[in-house]
C-alpha cells in the first residue's frame, strides 16, 4: 500500500516494521494512573526551596519533544498538556533489547516513563527513568524545530498546515492551543450564569423544512426517508425558541451551530456558533443589562479581569456600557443629520462617500448604509448601537415615541458586530404584516439571478404567535467574535477549531 498520500515516512514506516517484527508492543490499549508532569516539577522546586531533598517521582506521558544521545545514556525531552521536563535514559536499568528500542524512538514518539526526579550536573530538572513504555511510534515526521528557552529553530510556519492540518498546529504552538482551549472555557462560564440565571438550555432542529430567524443564503439538502423533500441547514434558532417561549418555558437559550452559505473573511465562516436567548417578560432595556453582566462576568473568569487588550488596544468590558442610537452614531462619526433627511438627501449623502447603494433604497435601508460604511470602524469601546430603522427588522416591536425604528441593539466591540437582540413583536397581525412587507421590498430589489428565496413563511410559527406570546426579550450573540476578543485572535478562523478551507483537491 502507498502510504506516502498520508504523509507517513517510508523510514519511521520502515523503523515501525523492524520493532513489531523483534515482538515490540508499540500500540498498548492503555496508560493509566499517570502524574502530570507540572505536579512533579511542582513539588521538586517546593522540596528544593525549603532546603530540602528531592523526592518527588512519578509515572508521567507524553510526547518526546527532542532526543539527545551520548553513548550508553540518552537525554530526551517529554511534554505533556501541563510542561515539560528532561528524560535521564541510562541503559543501566535495562536489557540490551529495551534499550536498543529506545535508541529507536523519535521525536514525536509517544511515550511513559517512571521514576524520581533529580538535578543533573548542569541544573536541569530531570526524570531518571527506570522503567519506559511505548504508547504510539509515530509514521510521520512532525516539524518540532529545535527549541532553547527563549527561542524556537526550524519550526514549520506554514499557514496550510495552521489551518488545514490543525492537529499538527496546536501539537507545535501552544499560543494557539492555549486559545481553542480559552474557547471551550467560555462556553463553561457562559452556561454557568445563563444557570445562575434561571435559564434553561434547550435545543432546535439543525435540519429544518422552512429557514429563518436571518436573511441569509441557506444550505440546501434533501430527505431521503421522505422522496426527497427539500430540506435546509439552520441559518438561526430563533423561530424555535419563540415556540419554546410561547408553551411557557420563560427563560430559553441555546447555543448552536448554525450554517449560512455566504462569504468567508476574518468574522464570517459558513459554519459558526452562535448563543441565542429569550426571555418573557423583558424588553430590549433588560436584555442590555443582562449581555453586559454577563460578559463582564465572562472576562473575570476567563482572562482574571473585565479590561483586556486586543491587538494592542485595551477594551473595558465593566458594565455598563454606552448607549448611542444609530441616528446619533451617524450624526457623531460621519457629521450627517439623517434625522429630518429625505430619501434624496440620503441618497446625496451617500454619493458624496461613494457607498453604493440600490436605486430603489429607503430612508430606513439609507441609514443602515450610512452606519455600517462611516461609523463601525470608529466604535472601539463595547458601545450599544440601538434603536435601528424599522426596514431591516421584521420581527421587533416599534421604538416607543417614534415609529420609524424598532426597539433593537447591537454591541459593537473594536468596530465588530458582538451580537444582535430586540423587544420582540409579539402581535401575530402584525408580524405578518411585517413578512409581508419585507419580501416585498426584498423582491424588488434583490439580484435578479439570486436563487434562494429571503424570509419563506413559516405559517407554523405565525400560528404559534396567535396562541399568544408574551412581552420577550431576545438576543443572538456570535460566540465566535467574542472568542476572537477574549482570545485576542485576529480573524475567526484562529479560533474556530476546524474552520473552512478549501480542499487541495
Amino acid at each position: 500500500m502507498d502510504f506516502k498520500k498520508f504523509g507517513f515516512d517510508d523510514a519511521r514506516l520502515e523503523k515501525r516494521e523492524t520493532m513489531l517484527a523483534e515482538g515490540a508492543e508499540l500500540y498498548p490499549y492503555s496508560y493509566e494512573d499517570c502524574t502530570k508532569i507540572n505536579k512533579i516539577t511542582d513539588k521538586a522546586k517546593r522540596q528544593e526551596n525549603a532546603g530540602e531533598e528531592i523526592t518527588a517521582e512519578g509515572k508521567i506521558a507524553g510526547r518526546i519533544w527532542a532526543v539527545r544521545k551520548m553513548g550508553r545514556t540518552v537525554f530526551m525531552d517529554l511534554r505533556d498538556d501541563t510542561g515539560k521536563i528532561q528524560l535521564y535514559i541510562n541503559n543501566r536499568p535495562f536489557s540490551k533489547q529495551e534499550f536498543k528500542r529506545i535508541a529507536q524512538l523519535d521525536m514525536g514518539d509517544i511515550i511513559g516513563v517512571e521514576g524520581p526526579a533529580f538535578r543533573t550536573k548542569m541544573g536541569e530538572l530531570s526524570i531518571k527513568v527506570k522503567k519506559l513504555t511505548i504508547l504510539a511510534k509515530t509514521v510521520v515526521n512532525i516539524p518540532m524545530g529545535k527549541e532553547t528557552d527563549d527561542k524556537v529553530f526550524y519550526r514549520s510556519s506554514d499557514t496550510e498546515t495552521k489551518y488545514r492540518e490543525r492537529y499538527l498546529h496546536w501539537m507545535l504552538d501552544s499560543n494557539d492551543r492555549e486559545r481553542i482551549k480559552k474557547r471551550f472555557q467560555i462556553f463553561t462560564s457562559i452556561r454557568k450564569h445563563m444557570e445562575n440565571a434561571g435559564f434553561l438550555e434547550v435545543t432546535t432542529p439543525t435540519i429544518e423544512f422552512i429557514y429563518g430567524g436571518a436573511e441569509a443564503r441557506p444550505f440546501k439538502t434533501s430527505i431521503w426517508a421522505l422522496n426527497n423533500k427539500d430540506a435546509f441547514l439552520r441559518i438561526s434558532p430563533e423561530l424555535y425558541l419563540k415556540r419554546y417561549i410561547v408553551a411557557g418555558f420563560e427563560k430559553v437559550y441555546t447555543i448552536c451551530q448554525n450554517f449560512r452559505n455566504e462569504g468567508i473573511d476574518a468574522t464570517h465562516n459558513p459554519e459558526f456558533t452562535m448563543m441565542e436567548w429569550y426571555e418573557a417578560y423583558t424588553d430590549y432595556n433588560t436584555q442590555m443589562e443582562r449581555l453586559e453582566r454577563l460578559i463582564e462576568n465572562v472576562c473575570k473568569d476567563v482572562c482574571g479581569t473585565a479590561k483586556i487588550t486586543y491587538q494592542g488596544t485595551e477594551l473595558d468590558f465593566t458594565a455598563p456600557w454606552k448607549r448611542m442610537s444609530m441616528l446619533e452614531a451617524v450624526r457623531v462619526f460621519a457629521g450627517i443629520n439623517a434625522d429630518n433627511m429625505s430619501v434624496d438627501e440620503i441618497k446625496s449623502e451617500l454619493d458624496k462617500h461613494n457607498i453604493e447603494y440600490d436605486p430603489s433604497i429607503n430612508w430606513g435601508l439609507g441609514v443602515v448604509e450610512l452606519f455600517e460604511n462611516l461609523c463601525e470602524e470608529h466604535i472601539v469601546q463595547p458601545t450599544f448601537i440601538i434603536d435601528h430603522p424599522i426596514e431591516v427588522s421584521p420581527l421587533t416591536k416599534i421604538k416607543r415615541g417614534d415609529d420609524r425604528l424598532v426597539e433593537r441593539f447591537e454591541p459593537l466591540v473594536y468596530g465588530i458586530e458582538l451580537a444582535n437582540a430586540y423587544s420582540e413583536l409579539t402581535d401575530p397581525v402584525k408580524q405578518m404584516e411585517r413578512f409581508v412587507q419585507q419580501r416585498e421590498i426584498q423582491q424588488h430589489s434583490q439580484d435578479k439571478g439570486q436563487d434562494w428565496e429571503d424570509n419563506p413563511i413559516d405559517n407554523d410559527f405565525i400560528k404559534a404567535i396567535g396562541c399568544g406570546m408574551p412581552p420577550t426579550g431576545g438576543l443572538g450573540i456570535g460566540i465566535d467574535r467574542l472568542v476572537m476578543l477574549l482570545a485576542d485572535a485576529p480573524t475567526m478562523r484562529d479560533i474556530v477549531p476546524f474552520p473552512m478551507i478549501k480542499p487541495k483537491n
